[in-house]
Parts: structure tokens; sequence; C-alpha cells
């Protein structure tokens, strides 16, 4: 009996497209996101509480967005921490508008309740979800695998 060849030597590890396609799409995702900042904080000429309300307005539109890839993709190490730090970012910006607009007490009031019963709402589903998720994950494990 002849011993085995050894297989031939590996070349460079050269990355897969969809790992390609990946980066590109990250990238293209960071220039639209810095870019429409960008635009809001440096070349609209806004009042400030105006730029704070676009910035709150993008921000949350863009956690809609991280949220949908989320929930499509499961990905919990970069997409939904990026969808919570843009609602974050999103409902302080709002924040901040309500109170430099210079409005009256009861507007101001009245603005600063619908934002926060937003933020509440948004919180629970965020609690109901994630109890859900772990019935799921509670569910699955218990699951016998046929060999």
């Amino acid at each position: 009996m002849q011993p085995s060849v050894a297989p031939a030597p590996a070349g460079p590890a050269v990355p897969k497209l969809s790992t390609l396609a990946l980066a590109a799409i990250a990238g293209i995702a960071v220039l639209v996101i810095a870019s429409v900042f960008g635009f809001i904080l440096f070349l609209s000429g806004m009042a400030f509480s105006a730029q704070l309300w676009w910035m709150g307005f993008c921000s949350l539109i863009f956690a809609l967005i991280f949220f949908f890839v989320y929930a499509a993709t499961e990905e919990t190490k970069i997409i939904r921490p990026l969808a919570g730090a843009f609602f974050v970012i999103g409902v302080g910006s709002y924040y901040g508008a309500i109170f430099t607009n210079g409005a009256t007490g009861v507007l101001q009031i009245v603005w600063i309740v619908l934002l926060s019963v937003f933020v509440v709402v948004v919180l629970f589903w965020i609690f109901w979800s994630s109890r859900e998720a772990e019935r799921d994950a509670i569910r699955k494990s218990q699951r016998k695998v046929t060999p």
C-alpha cells in the first residue's frame, strides 16, 4: 500500500463574492448616511431646531431600515445595535428640537408627551418581541435531534 499524497497547498484566501458584495453595500450605506447627516448639519443653512428635527426624522427612518434588515437576517451583532443607536439618536434629536424651538409651554408639553408615548410604545414592543424570541429559543432547544 502506498502512502496517500498530501493535498496541494491552498492559494491565498480570496474573499467570497457575497463577502465583497456585503462590504460594498455597507460602504455605500455609510456613504449615504454620512452624506445625509453632513448635508443637514453643514450645508442646509437651517436653524438649529430644524436641523435637530430633520436629524431625528432621518435617524428614525434609518432605524426602521436597519430594523427591517435585522428582521430579514436575524443578525444581532451589528445590525440590531445600529437600529437601536439610530432610534436613540432620532429620539434625542426630537427632544432637542422640542426644547430649542421656542414654543410656548403648553405646546411644548404636548410634543413631549406625544414623543414620550411613542418611545414607551417602541420600548414595550421591543420587550414583547424579546420575550417571544426567548420563548422560541426555549422551544427550539427542547427539540430532539435525530441522527
